[in-house]
């Protein structure tokens, strides 16, 4: 079977899905990559991959025009790879549905006789096509009438009842995470992983987002905090983490670093690549996790923070998560950000009960979130549409 992937060939959680596809069965994958190249390519598990660096540098400088014509330009972008390849694959796969990708999309046959999509979150929330959000889901739910699959977690009743249509094409997939292939295996205790990274073994380490990125609203979450009344009774306890390791911006973290100094906190701002290993260790130190982002797909990062059996402290506005509840899976579900660190005082105030509360959630994790399990859904989706490759 060959498979045309699109989405971003850099990231290692695109990396492990091929390592795992290619494991788990006999298959020739090919990427189409809208960034530049960020890494090394003898590294990638692809049998080949194309980098096409989408930055409008034409246009990019043309104040009101950029914006229209971004996704038009990706769009041919693409249009031309696949006229170039001359191949006509057995599955083309959308990873993440950026606009170009809800263009001109009955082209696609040309290429491919299937074709798979899979949103991971923001879709449905923020992007726009024209600066239109409503646009952009319009064609959005023209493309899945043309596919043959949908594959992921965000089939739950939201989306049913935008595209009632989908219901008949849609599959479960997730990705599995390898870092909780590597926790499942940690001999260390918390206080150990805490040690490492360089926090007193009595301290309580809170996480705020799971990186760089300003949607997970780390600003925010830590004013509330320390503005709260409680907060003076409890600062020499804490220890914040931030592990800005993907999309930071400097600005933004010396201001982050600027309220954490300030209220005399002790924390610690990571910065850049992390190796497994080392994000095994930042989960199996973490106490309590917020996550509270404006949007999110059901992140590897969250299915490790339980894994970890951390403390997760939740926003109920994604959609994704009913799948861990369905699991069995203990986090705390909250509304607002203001109802997110009232709870997060009383876990303080009550660590026993809420560590015993979430034990079963690595026994949980490890049986349903390593790649090994994971990819046999994908596999049968794969297999089902193509059964003859």
């Amino acid at each position: 079977m060959r498979i045309l992937l699109v989405g971003d060939a850099n990231s290692i959680f695109f990396v492990h899905y091929a390592n795992a596809l290619k494991k788990a069965m006999d298959v020739e994958i090919h990427v189409y990559s809208p960034f530049p190249n960020k890494g090394d390519y003898d590294i990638y598990p692809y049998d080949y991959v194309y980098f096409d660096d989408y930055l409008l540098k034409k246009y990019s400088d043309i104040r009101y025009v950029s914006w229209f014509y971004e996704p038009y330009v990706e769009r041919a972008h693409f249009g031309k790879f696949l006229k170039r390849n001359g191949i006509k694959y057995d599955i083309i796969h959308f990873q993440w549905i950026m606009p170009a990708w809800v263009l001109r999309t009955k082209a696609y046959r040309k290429f491919a006789d299937k074709i798979c999509l899979t949103l991971w979150g923001g879709e449905l929330e923020y992007l726009q096509l024209l600066r239109s959000h409503k646009y952009y889901l319009a064609k959005l739910g023209d493309f899945i009438k043309t596919v043959d699959a949908v594959i992921g977690t965000m089939a739950n009743q939201e989306f049913f009842d935008r595209y009632p249509f989908v219901k008949p094409v849609s599959r479960y997939g997730i990705y599995g995470s390898s870092i909780i292939e590597k926790l499942s295996q940690m001999s260390e205790t918390r206080e150990d992983c805490k040690a490492k990274m360089g926090v007193a073994a009595d301290k309580i380490t809170v996480v705020l987002g799971y990186s760089g990125k300003m949607l997970h609203n780390h600003d925010k979450i830590l004013k509330d905090i320390v503005n709260h009344e409680g907060f003076k009774n409890v600062v020499d306890r804490l220890h914040f983490i931030f592990p800005m390791s993907r999309n930071y911006g400097a600005s933004y973290c010396d201001d982050l670093e600027a309220v954490l100094k300030q209220n005399g906190c002790s924390y610690s701002m990571i910065k850049g690549y992390m190796s497994d290993d080392a994000v095994a260790c930042l989960r199996k130190a973490t106490d309590i996790m917020f996550q509270l982002s404006d949007f999110d797909g059901l992140s590897n990062s969250i299915k490790e923070c339980l894994c970890a059996n951390s403390v997760l402290i939740s926003g109920d506005w994604f959609p994704t998560y009913h799948v861990l509840k369905s699991a069995g899976f203990k986090y705390l579900e909250v509304s607002n950000r203001e109802e997110a660190v009232d709870v997060f005082y009383k876990v303080i105030d009550n660590q026993e009960y809420y560590r015993d509360m979430v034990k079963d959630n690595k026994r949980l994790a490890t049986q349903q979130y390593s790649w090994t399990e994971c990819i046999k859904d994908w596999v049968k989706v794969y297999k089902e549409l193509c059964p003859e490759s």
